[in-house]
């Protein structure tokens, strides 16, 4: 991630207008984590997750239908790229590099 996405990334979490809706949307949900409910859990929750990432989609960034409350345990798997060991993504991204390529052989038939 560069430093001006990150920079760019920063400011727009440190935004008013993220915090208005960020509390909205807590509020709407009475802190309760969207996924435990889901699951028949109840589970106090403060994260604000967006369904649709803001790096994929930035014009949703505000839209309290892309955001729900979320807990931190249920935040960290969804986002489980960020707690994987470096080897685990160097294995994911050497099977995506390699997802396209084709070994052909020889016909024992013909």
């Amino acid at each position: 991630m560069g430093r001006k996405y990150t920079d760019n990334y920063n400011a727009f979490y440190h935004s008013k207008e993220w915090q208005a809706v960020r509390q909205q949307v807590l509020q709407r949900d009475n802190y309760l984590c969207q996924v435990c409910k889901r699951a028949g859990r109840i589970t106090p929750a403060t994260t604000v997750h967006h369904i649709k990432a803001v790096r994929v989609d930035y014009s949703k960034r505000l839209d309290p239908n892309n955001l729900e409350t979320i807990c931190k345990a249920c935040h960290n798997a969804e986002h489980n790229e960020r707690t994987k060991s470096l080897h685990d993504k160097q294995t994911k991204l050497k099977a995506e590099k390699n997802s396209d390529i084709f070994t052909f052989k020889a016909n024992p038939e013909l």
